[in-house]
């Protein structure tokens, strides 16, 4: 395999300290101690087991996209359902928004992580490094989190829950291959070392030498030295250190290793995310009070609301499913629009307070984003299943829109801030302390 020499500093991409480099074991993890951000997982063997898992999603992709999930049978009438079936429902009912937010979390992203894998993981394991691999390596960096398929599996589930006790259902292939491809995806985000995998494309690089040893002698008189203080600007992608020709808040460059347009911090993070959060608050209130489902049986409609759908299954005695569903489509939102409102403040006034504490639920908020798309997806399949023309059928509803446009917000809010902000005020002699620039 390639080898690539390793710069004797790094910086933690949460709150900017400066460390000093030391090997990960196989198996262990390297954890800043500032503010316990994992640095790296040290998965030896990495890039042959992506391989093998991309090329095992890629052989379960089509049938798992294509082929019938479950068949609904009732009364004599039956009906069935794929992940394409789904897309198209929203879309003929002229809801654009969902049925775009559904492609790509469930066909489109997925299938684009897999092959971007798959041709990352064979170059290198060819020892063919380049600079367009870096860059489709970046690709898969930004696009990860967008997609959903986990999500649509617990989605399946659910479903299966709501119609089990009013309707035979059958599991189809497709079930099956969606579970291996779900299986698959988790797979390569578990033995993907991403640490590796930029190191392996960019083998002849070399840091900064003369930089990195005068700013690792630094470290040991100022143990809390950040990267800006010591004139870097930090990649978000690779996690490349950059020398900066001065420590003006307003400097912008490119990565030479993965070509991300860098900072020192994030432009406008704080009224950007100030405003998509205000945005994903307003949306929050139609996409709860509003209708998300309408069952129409013997030609009378019944319109319910996320709270409806919640109630029901507590009525039903499906108090698991109940309470997952309110925790994705309840809690969770109303916890990333609070999270993000107490770090903005903090951010803002400077409080010096439980930094440990606030970047951990920023991590926690940049995780459990998509995981609100539950109920989208839920209703998908349901209105793809239940559709028994006068007898009964399953339509989607006005809130829907609402909701699925709140949780993109709120995922663009997580991604649009830059937690390193909560700690510039409170890291002495900081070039950003003074400076409006970053927190605008």
């Amino acid at each position: 395999m390639i080898s690539s020499p390793t710069p004797n500093v790094s910086a933690c991409p949460q709150c900017d300290i400066l460390l000093q480099h030391h090997e990960t074991p196989d198996h262990h993890a390297s954890v800043c101690p500032r503010c316990g951000f994992v640095m790296r997982n040290n998965r030896p063997g990495t890039v042959d087991k992506v391989l093998a898992l991309s090329i095992t999603g890629l052989l379960v992709y089509l049938p798992a996209i294509l082929l019938p999930l479950i068949t609904l049978e009732k009364l004599g009438m039956s009906d069935k359902a794929n992940v394409v079936d789904t897309v198209l429902q929203f879309f003929a009912n002229k809801y654009y928004f969902v049925s775009f937010m559904t492609l790509v979390s469930t066909i489109v992203f997925p299938l684009m992580l897999l092959l971007l894998t798959f041709i990352i993981s064979l170059q290198l394991k060819r020892n063919h490094p380049s600079k367009m691999l870096a860059r489709l390596f970046r690709a898969y960096c930004h696009l990860e989190e967008w997609a959903m398929v986990e999500v649509f599996l617990l989605a399946i589930l659910i479903s299966i829950f709501k119609m089990i006790h009013t309707a035979n259902i059958v599991f189809n292939a497709g079930l099956f291959c969606f579970i291996a491809l779900v299986f698959v995806t988790f797979g390569i985000c578990v033995v993907l070392d991403k640490v590796r995998y930029w190191e392996l494309l960019d083998p002849t690089e070399t840091a900064p030498a003369t930089l990195l040893v005068k700013e690792n002698q630094r470290l040991d008189k100022q143990p809390e030295l950040t990267a800006a203080q010591a004139g870097f600007a930090l990649c978000l992608t690779c996690h490349k250190l950059l020398p900066t020709t001065n420590r003006s808040t307003e400097f912008s460059g490119q990565c030479s290793r993965c070509g991300e347009k860098v900072h020192l911090r994030k432009p406008g993070a704080m009224s950007r995310t100030l405003a998509l959060v205000i945005t994903s608050t307003l949306l929050l209130l139609p996409a709860n009070l509003l209708p998300i489902m309408q069952v129409d049986f013997l030609g009378v409609p019944d319109r319910s609301t996320i709270l409806d759908g919640i109630l029901y299954f507590l009525k039903t005695g499906s108090y698991l499913i109940g309470i997952i569903i309110m925790v994705a489509s309840i809690f969770v939102p109303l916890f990333k629009v609070v999270g993000l409102s107490i770090l903005l403040c903090s951010a803002h006034f400077g409080m010096p307070y439980f930094l440990r504490q606030k970047s951990k639920m920023f991590r926690i908020i940049s995780f459990i984003g998509r995981w609100s798309m539950l109920d989208i997806f839920v209703i998908a399949l349901l209105i793809s299943l239940v559709d028994f023309g006068f007898f009964t059928s399953i339509h989607v509803a006005p809130a829907s829109t609402f909701f699925c446009m709140a949780v993109a917000t709120t995922m663009l809010a997580a991604i649009t801030f830059d937690p390193r902000i909560l700690w510039d005020k409170c890291s002495p002699g900081s070039a950003t302390n003074n400076s409006n620039t970053l927190n605008q």
